[in-house]
C-alpha cells in the first residue's frame, strides 16, 4: 500500500499541487519553497501515531494568501451589494477561500481491503481510491450575514480583514469525494503518521529525558506475550527483594510492639503489594543510551541519528496496519558524511523489506539524492510541486544518472549557475570571481563536458517559476551547427549561452584586447616559456600545457602582472547577465 498522488489546494503557499508518489519520495527545493509545508499537508487526512486524535483544524495563516486576496478583492468590489444583501450567494461561494487535501492510494493485493469503501471511480478496469480532507464554510450563508453587518460603517476592508473571514465559522472534516460521506474514524486508524519536524535537537538532551513514543512503541511490539510475562514476574520478584533488603512493612506492621491490646486484630493483615504499571508505562521509563552512556551526554549528530534509527524501526514492527507514514525533515541535520551515508543505506532498507511503511523525506543534501532512483525525487520550488518521473522522459533520467560528479542540487537550485565545459573553464572562472573580493557573489560553476542542450531542458522544467539564471559558456571547436541550436535558447529571459569566437578558451583570453603581451611577460617570467612571440604561438604553448599550468595561472590572477587582466567577451556577457539580467 502506498500514497500513489496528492492533490492539495490553498494551503500555506501550495495554491493547486498534484504530484505522483512512490514508497520513498526525497523532496528537494529552496529554503520558503513549500517543502515543510507539502510535508505537513500530506498528513492533513490521517490519524497522528503519538497522539491518537482528529484535531485537524486550521488557522488564519493557513490558508493561502492568494486564495484570500481574491476573496478580499471580491468583497471590495461587491460592498454595496453585500451591505444590502443582493449579492449573488454562488458568486460569493465561488470566491470562499478553503483548503483541500486530496490523497490516492494505490493498494497492493490484500491490501485493498483497508480501502474498499473509498472507490471513488473504477478507470479501465482499474479502481481509484481516495479521501479528501477540505477545511472550509460549513454556512455560506451566516458569514455573507456576517460580513455584512461589518461592513455597514465603513467603506475599507484593509484593517479589518479577519473579521471578514473569521476562522470560527470553518470546520474540517475527511470525506469520500465520489459520495461527500464522511470517512469512518475505525477505517482511518489503519493509517498512521508521525512526523519529525527539523527542530528536533532537544531530542534526549536532558538526563531527565525519558523515552520517547517511538522507543516504547519498538519494545512493546518486540516483545512476546511469554517475555511480557516474564517481565511482570522479573516485578514481583524486583519488589520482594526490596521488602525484604528494606524491611519496608515494619513501617506498617508495629502491632506486635504496640502497648496497644486491640493493635494486632486490626493491624496484622497489614501488607505491601506490588502495584504492577502498564507495560507501556514500565516501558517509558527506559531511557536511550549509546555504548555504556546515556544519549544526552552524545553530541548532537549522533542523537539526531539515534533517534531516526529509533523511529524508523518502530514503524516496521508495527506491523498491524495498513500504511505507517513518516515524514522527516531534512534527515542530514548534524550528521558527518559518514552517517549521513548510513543513515541513507538504512532508509533504503527499511523501505524496501516493508510493504507498510512510506517515507516521505525534505533535504538539501545530495546524500540523499540516488543517481539510479531519481524518479523518487519530487522538486519543490516557489509553492508549485512535481515528481521527476512524471515531468521527465526515462531516458532524461537515465542522462541524469550516467553524469559523473554532478551536484544535482546545485545545478537545479544555484540562484545563478554557469555550466562550462570543463576543468580550465571552471578554475579561470572561479579564480577571476574570487579575485573581485570588494563584491559578493552566489554564482556557481560547475563543469559539465557535454551535453548542454538536454540539461538546458531539464533545468527549464525545474525553474520554470523561479527567478534564477543559468549561464552557459562552450567552446566554439569549429561546430558552427551546434553554436547555433545552443544559443537558441538565448529567446528565454533566464538563459544566457555564450561561444567562443576562437576554437576554445585560452586563445580567447590571449587575444582578448591588450591581454597578449601581458600574459607573454607573465608566462616567460613565470614559467621559463620561449618561443610564446605571438598570439597563436602563446595560445598553442598554453593549449598544450599540463592543467597544473591553468591552476598556477588562476592562483596568480591577484598579482600586479595579471590584475588587468580583461575578460574575454563571451564570458564578460554571462557574468554580466547573470549579475544584472542584461542580455547584449
Amino acid at each position: 500500500m502506498i500514497i500513489s498522488k496528492v492533490h492539495i489546494q490553498n494551503y500555506k503557499n501550495l495554491s493547486d499541487v498534484n504530484i505522483e508518489f512512490n514508497r520513498l519520495v526525497i523532496f528537494i527545493g529552496e529554503n520558503n519553497s513549500g517543502k515543510s509545508n507539502l510535508l505537513k499537508a500530506i498528513t492533513l487526512p490521517f490519524l497522528h501515531d503519538e497522539i491518537g486524535n482528529l484535531n485537524k483544524n486550521l488557522g488564519w495563516q493557513d490558508i493561502n494568501n492568494s486564495a484570500k486576496a481574491r476573496y478580499f478583492e471580491y468583497i471590495q468590489e461587491n460592498i454595496e451589494d453585500i451591505r444590502k444583501g443582493s449579492v449573488d450567494l454562488q458568486s460569493f461561494i465561488d470566491v470562499i477561500p478553503f483548503v483541500m487535501v486530496e490523497v490516492s492510494f494505490e493498494p497492493d493485493g490484500a491490501d485493498e481491503y483497508y480501502v474498499h469503501k473509498w472507490v471513488n471511480s473504477i478507470d479501465s478496469e482499474k479502481p481509484h481510491y481516495a479521501i479528501r480532507y477540505q477545511f472550509f464554510i460549513e454556512n455560506p450563508n451566516e458569514l455573507l450575514v456576517h460580513i455584512g453587518k461589518v461592513l455597514q460603517d465603513t467603506d475599507s476592508i484593509d484593517n479589518i480583514k479577519m473579521n471578514l473571514l473569521p476562522i470560527e465559522l470553518y470546520k474540517y472534516s475527511i470525506i469520500i469525494p465520489s459520495t461527500g460521506e464522511q470517512v469512518a474514524y475505525s477505517d482511518l486508524t489503519n493509517f498512521k503518521y508521525n512526523s519529525l519536524a527539523a527542530e528536533r535537537d532537544d531530542f534526549s538532551n536532558k538526563n531527565t529525558q525519558l523515552g520517547s513514543k517511538a522507543l516504547v512503541n519498538l519494545l512493546q511490539n518486540k516483545l512476546s506475550e511469554d517475555q511480557k510475562v516474564q517481565v511482570e514476574r522479573s516485578y514481583e520478584k524486583f519488589f520482594a527483594d526490596l521488602k525484604e533488603i528494606s524491611k519496608i512493612e515494619g513501617l506498617f506492621n508495629w502491632q506486635d510492639e504496640s502497648d496497644l491490646e486491640n493493635a494486632k486484630d486490626f493491624f496484622e493483615e497489614i501488607t505491601l503489594l506490588p502495584n504492577m504499571p502498564s507495560m507501556s508505562s514500565l516501558l517509558n521509563n527506559v531511557r536511550l543510551g549509546f555504548g555504556d552512556e546515556y544519549l544526552h551526554t552524545q553530541g548532537l549528530g549522533y542523537r539526531n541519528l539515534v533517534y531516526l534509527f529509533v523511529m524508523m524501526n518502530s514503524l516496521k514492527v508495527n506491523s498491524d496496519i495498513a500504511l505507517n507514514i513518516l515524514t522527516i525533515e531534512e534527515p542530514e541535520a548534524h550528521l558527518c558524511i559518514s552517517n549521513e551515508l548510513l543513515l541513507t543505506s538504512f532508509i533504503n532498507s527499511i523501505v524496501k523489506s516493508s510493504n507498510q511503511v512510506q517515507l516521505f523525506i525534505s533535504t538539501h543534501s545530495s546524500v540523499f539524492l540516488n543517481k539510479l532512483e531519481l524518479e523518487n525525487v519530487a522538486v519543490v520550488s516557489e509553492g508549485d510541486a512535481f515528481s521527476l518521473k512524471s515531468e521527465m522522459e526515462t531516458k532524461q533520467l537515465n542522462y541524469l544518472a550516467k553524469k559523473p560528479n554532478l551536484d544535482f542540487l546545485k545545478f537545479l537550485f544555484s540562484r545563478r549557475c554557469i555550466l562550462v565545459e570543463g576543468p580550465t573553464e571552471e578554475l579561470f572562472i572561479k579564480s577571476y570571481i574570487s579575485s573581485k573580493n570588494k563584491s559578493l557573489n552566489d554564482i556557481e560553476v560547475i563543469s559539465l563536458h557535454k551535453g548542454f542542450k538536454k540539461m538546458l531542458d531539464i533545468w527549464l522544467k525545474v525553474n520554470k517559476n523561479s527567478s534564477h539564471k543559468l549561464g552557459i559558456i562552450r567552446d566554439f571547436d569549429n561546430q558552427q551547427k551546434a553554436k547555433e541550436e545552443h544559443e537558441k535558447y538565448n529567446s528565454y529571459q533566464n538563459i544566457c549561452v555564450a561561444t567562443t569566437v576562437e576554437y576554445t578558451l585560452e586563445p580567447e583570453i590571449v587575444k582578448t584586447g591588450s591581454n597578449f603581451e601581458k600574459l607573454k611577460s607573465y608566462f616567460i617570467n613565470n614559467h621559463g616559456w620561449d618561443n610564446v612571440d605571438t598570439p597563436d604561438l602563446l595560445s598553442d604553448k598554453w593549449r598544450g600545457a599540463k592543467a597544473e599550468t591553468m591552476l598556477m595561472f588562476c592562483s596568480d590572477l591577484v598579482i600586479d602582472e595579471l590584475v588587468d587582466i580583461e575578460l574575454p567577451q563571451h564570458i564578460n556577457k554571462v557574468l554580466k547577465f547573470l549579475q544584472s539580467g542584461e542580455k547584449e
